[in-house]
């Protein structure tokens, strides 16, 4: 009997094998921003100013934690300081055979593992979706004596020999799963023509202790470490490249993901800078941040990164710069701008009044030159200041004796490639909402 139900799994299993994806395909997917009204956890009743103050904390912890999984080369069972509601992007995406079940995962460019609260978790969370692995055809355990475990530096072995993880946070929230497989689908977001790719390997957890109420249940990690998301696409299906395209929430539009690289012709000014990694995150070489005839600060190579001098990361809101060098930025703004500037509570530096649309046209904006002859970068001023309240705008920097992050409120409107095989990070002035494929 069970014979005869094995050849109905598989026969109905083979009638769901996917198409063949070719090497050049672009997977075109929508990111939502965790404030966006799409986003399942939108909260209505934040203000603007409510919403930058979340992100100003948001922006402290998340750099205490990449600045301490770097000084502490992080041990396998545990990720220090990371506070398990310090995300920013969504991605949605479908799992399993034939049933597909449609999950919001949390987009990280620092993490390596995709993973998913399934059925029969004891997850303290009771808002997010649960996947019904049993219920998939498709689905499989990992065994720790799988290449896939042993590649994965938290797998470990259990009783069962199946290939177990365990990660820790720094508000208290912990998962452990087992490292499994099964077929993820993505949904184009200009034609919603949906592709399937078989075998993915993901977290599939079965206890998620959250200290917080409401979070996504799962995670998509875009790290160069495996099993991430690139690294399990390219080079298979795609080109071992990625790129996103982050919106202003204002626009009422979300930002963009493309997986892979597709062959449209650039015609604009391109920015290109060596792309290093360290510790499974994206690192480059800032040399200068300059107004052009005005001044030049110079930034020294960071001893806490083997490569670079500054992270490049899509989690961080605001940007974070050693204090030394915001202590000089905001002396050279401050005589540069003509308008008053005004102390605001918190830890932004720099702020100005600002009473009219003229005067809101005399905040300048940055150009930040990183290593390589094609490395000057324009930060526009629409990114490098924020509305911090009703006529006062503040510089999106922040200071820090620790680690330099380029955070996400500078990315917006900017095309960000990473080139996994030539290691260099691109970066094209867009308007998103008129996106093609890159």
């Amino acid at each position: 009997m069970s014979a005869i139900s094995t050849f109905f799994r598989l026969l109905l299993l083979i009638s769901f094998v996917p198409t063949l994806v070719l090497t050049n395909t672009v997977f075109d997917v929508e990111l939502v921003h965790r404030d966006s009204p799409k986003s399942p956890l939108y909260n209505s009743s934040m203000t603007p100013f409510d919403r930058l103050q979340a992100a100003v904390v948001r922006s402290i912890n998340r750099a205490s934690y990449l600045d301490k999984r770097i000084a502490m080369k992080t041990s396998i069972d545990i990720e220090v300081g990371l506070f398990f509601n310090d995300w920013e992007f969504l991605m949605g995406f479908n799992i399993g055979t034939p049933n597909p079940l449609y999950v919001w995962g949390v987009f990280d460019t620092g993490s390596e593992l995709n993973w998913v609260n399934c059925v029969g978790c004891q997850c303290f969370n009771r808002t997010a979706t649960l996947f019904n692995h049993s219920a998939s055809l498709s689905y499989k355990k990992l065994s720790c004596l799988s290449d896939e475990c042993k590649s994965f530096r938290r797998g470990y072995c259990n009783d069962g020999q199946m290939c177990r993880y365990h990660y820790s946070y720094g508000d208290g929230s912990n998962i452990d799963g087992i490292l499994s497989s099964d077929t993820f689908h993505f949904t184009t977001l200009d034609t919603f023509q949906s592709t399937s790719i078989p075998n993915m390997i993901f977290g599939c957890n079965i206890r998620s202790l959250n200290t917080i109420i409401d979070d996504p249940g799962s995670f998509i990690g875009m790290s160069p470490r495996p099993p991430s998301l690139i690294n399990q696409l390219a080079p298979k299906y795609i080109s071992k490249y990625f790129s996103y395209c982050l919106n202003m929430l204002h626009k009422g539009t979300d930002s963009r993901l493309f997986l892979g690289r597709g062959k449209s012709a650039i015609t604009e000014k391109v920015s290109v800078t060596p792309l290093m990694t360290q510790d499974g995150f994206y690192a480059v070489q800032l040399n200068t941040i300059s107004i052009p005839g005005e001044f030049d600060i110079f930034l020294a190579r960071s001893p806490r990164l083997t490569g670079g001098n500054i992270i490049f990361d899509s989690g961080t809101p605001m940007t974070i710069l050693a204090t030394h060098v915001m202590d000089q930025l905001v002396m050279k703004m401050t005589n540069y701008v003509i308008l008053p500037t005004v102390k605001m509570p918190g830890k932004l530096k720099l702020c100005f009044t600002v009473l009219s649309t003229e005067q809101e046209n005399e905040l300048p904006g940055l150009w930040f030159s990183f290593a390589g002859t094609l490395g000057d970068f324009w930060v526009s001023p629409k990114n490098l200041f924020t509305w911090y309240q009703e006529h006062v705008k503040c510089m999106a920097i922040m200071e820090t004796d620790g680690l330099q992050i380029f955070g996400n409120i500078m990315q917006q409107d900017v095309l960000v490639g990473h080139d996994l095989d030539k290691m260099e990070l691109t970066l094209i002035e867009k308007d998103c909402t008129k996106l093609n494929n890159p």
